[in-house]
């Protein structure tokens, strides 16, 4: 398990090296995390996540969160991520995939925030195989899957 979550951090870093050249910086507005209604997620990154924080309640809403279930965190918001304190990500060191890319890439071209600072600079893409390094994640979440019965049966 721990060697997982070792690749999963050196899947993180490469992956971090190959947005490099979008030259933009996020502003840090928090809007993603605020307006977002739904957030994918591989188990793995799930496990990564549940290790970082180690609270399970913060831990369901999140699932339910990411699973796009709309749920009432604390402020009464409903679809925020409940990792978001203020205008920051409390996870960010394990923040999933899809929370990386996001204003790297944009969705068909209109899926970025009218204030996002990636919008005019995003990468358009049509399908998922366009996203950098996808693949690699699905891999390394396939073989934790896969490990994951593996436990079960025994």
């Amino acid at each position: 398990m721990v060697t997982m979550l070792q690749d999963l951090v050196e899947f993180y870093e490469k992956l971090d090296q190959a947005l490099q050249p979008s030259k933009q910086i996020c502003g840090t507005c928090g809007e993603c995390c605020i307006k977002a209604s739904m957030l994918r997620i591989y188990p793995l990154e799930l496990e990564n996540i549940k290790r970082y924080v180690n609270n399970e309640s913060s831990l369901k809403k999140f699932v339910d969160f990411a699973n796009n279930v709309v749920v009432k965190i604390w402020g009464n918001v409903e679809g925020q991520c409940p990792f978001q304190t203020g205008l920051l990500c409390s996870i960010y060191p394990v923040r999933p995939y899809f929370c990386r890319i996001y204003g790297h890439y944009d969705y068909q071209g209109k899926n970025l925030l009218d204030g996002c600072v990636y919008r005019g600079h995003a990468t358009v893409y049509t399908k998922k195989e366009e996203l950098p390094l996808l693949y690699e994640l699905e891999e390394l979440s396939d073989a934790f899957a896969s490990r994951q019965e593996l436990v079960t049966l025994k």
